[in-house]
């Protein structure tokens, strides 16, 4: 990248001072503080007060346009759910889906979703699923315009990658525009970078924006899923500005001062440090890269928003209120895991193999131990509510004696969509050997979309939970066409050879 910077210098000098430097879009400054205001979740969305409708929350993976047409291929189905409610109205689950949170790939299909959701359904796969955003990106970076563009150090190939996303796919629109459709009923997005300086979440949101003084209203959504899916390596760090005004800045969030004091050393206090991190005195910038450094599922912040008070959208805190009494999670995962034969060879791999483990290990681990965490954490309350009930039996013999209140809680659903959990070996094989690219055949594509919908209706904690909502609910069948897997496995071995 040096040396085309360098050529677009030379080669381009006159240009150059002539029509100035290029510069990276800048985030505005707050020019007040009003927790009332702004892209946030309480301003998105209202917290209705109807336990028998289910709070449902999305997490969409990193992995391309992999992760995104896998995304899709959830929504589809959402789309398609219809329940009926205890009053005998017919709902449509996907009128339930509260937030939406997601990584990389996976923020394409959701930012789509939330700007477009009338036209969702009919323009995203023509959008961006079936187009080759890899070649139009190397196009525009061969560009000798934007050549000289990257010669200045206030521009790189991230911004430029944004500017694609927003001439192409996602418009001029602002998460402004997003606070707008607010009275289109559209979930609360939440795409999520990683904060490279201190390697922690960052959300676009306004809650987030809040620590760095600055307005999130007029940021393009485009810009927030280029940070989103800022690929190391592929990618430049995508810079925000951090801004200092004691009048702009609200104060800390309280949780923030309370668990530094506290000095527990655990999860929340790291959270802590990093939020206040963002008031130092010589914080003036904030580097992001992909999301997936931090968490590839976009299931971290999720589960903060589901185990405590803190967080700016905090669920946990509508359930205190007795405000929900069902809560279902649905995390797409598109994963892989190629099967390598380094171990039959003396030769050690190269280094883009050593750059791919190095990147993707970590990430895959940091996957695992939060759909654990989840998982383990809905485990426990379910435990805790049949302890109370048993409890509470007991005290029916007792009458002078107080009954132990139930947990907020009793109905939790978590259900994780993964190429592992499919069943026909050969398309699991097939589907955990995809690349991670921006570019994908039509078929490929079509391939994720139906595996999505079919692994949606064939999860068993998920059709539990649908039948707790509505007991008529039959999940539809959703069988795959073999032309379609051929097409796109030939090279994958039969059943009998794949395992």
């Amino acid at each position: 990248m040096r040396i085309l910077k360098l050529f677009s210098v030379f080669l381009l000098a006159p240009i150059f001072f002539t029509s100035g430097c290029a510069h990276y879009p800048v985030n505005p400054p707050q020019t007040g503080h009003d927790p009332n205001v702004g892209y946030r979740y309480k301003v998105v969305r209202e917290i209705l007060p109807d336990p028998d409708r289910p709070f449902v929350l999305l997490a969409f993976s990193g992995g391309g346009t992999r992760a995104a047409a896998f995304s899709f291929g959830l929504m589809e189905e959402l789309n398609r759910i219809a329940y009926t409610a205890k009053d005998g109205t017919k709902r449509k689950l996907l009128d339930d889906v509260e937030i939406i949170s997601s990584v990389s790939g996976g923020s394409f299909t959701s930012a789509y979703y939330a700007l477009y959701p009338e036209e969702f359904y009919e323009t995203f796969p023509e959008k961006f699923l079936y187009r080759n955003i890899e070649g139009e990106l190397i196009a525009r970076l061969v560009n000798p315009y934007n050549l000289l563009r990257l010669a200045s150090p206030d521009f790189s190939r991230i911004d430029m990658a944004e500017e694609l996303y927003r001439d192409t796919i996602f418009g001029k629109k602002t998460f402004g525009d997003l606070i707008k459709n607010k009275d289109k009923k559209v979930p609360f997005l939440v795409l999520n970078a990683t904060d490279i300086a201190i390697t922690h979440r960052f959300e676009f949101t306004q809650d987030q924006f809040d620590l760095v003084c600055s307005d999130l209203s007029d940021v393009y959504v485009a810009r927030a899923v280029a940070a989103s899916s800022n690929f190391p390596v592929a990618f430049a760090p995508l810079t925000i500005n951090a801004y200092k005004s004691e009048k702009a800045c609200g104060p800390l969030p309280q949780w923030i001062g309370l668990a530094l004091a506290g000095k527990t050393y655990d999860r929340r206090y790291n959270d802590a440090v990093a939020g206040r991190s963002y008031r130092e005195p010589d914080a003036q910038f904030v580097h992001l890269l992909d999301g997936g450094l931090a968490d590839n599922l976009g299931l971290r912040g999720p589960l903060q928003a589901i185990t405590t008070t803190d967080s700016g959208w905090s669920i946990l805190q509508a359930l205190n209120q007795k405000k929900r009494n069902r809560l279902m999670v649905i995390a797409v995962n598109a994963k892989t895991s190629k099967r390598r034969d380094w171990d039959k060879k003396s030769t050690p791999p190269g280094i883009g193999a050593v750059l791919e483990v190095a990147m993707n290990g970590p990430m895959d681990d940091v996957s695992f131990d939060s759909v654990e965490n989840v998982d383990n954490h809905f485990s426990s309350m379910e435990q805790l509510a049949r302890s109370v009930e048993a409890c509470n039996k007991k005290l029916e013999g007792c009458p002078d004696a107080a009954r132990i209140p139930q947990p907020i809680v009793t109905d939790f659903t978590f259900a994780e969509l993964s190429f592992d959990r499919i069943e026909d070996p050969r398309l699991r094989r097939c589907l955990q050997e995809l690349p991670t690219s921006f570019a994908l055949p039509r078929e490929t594509v079509d391939l994720l979309r139906v595996a999505a919908a079919q692994l949606f209706m064939t999860s068993a904690s998920f059709r539990e939970g649908m039948q707790q909502l509505d007991p008529a609910w039959i999940p539809r069948e959703v069988v795959i066409d073999p032309q379609l897997i051929e097409a796109v496995c030939q090279d994958i071995k039969s059943e009998e050879g794949s395992e």
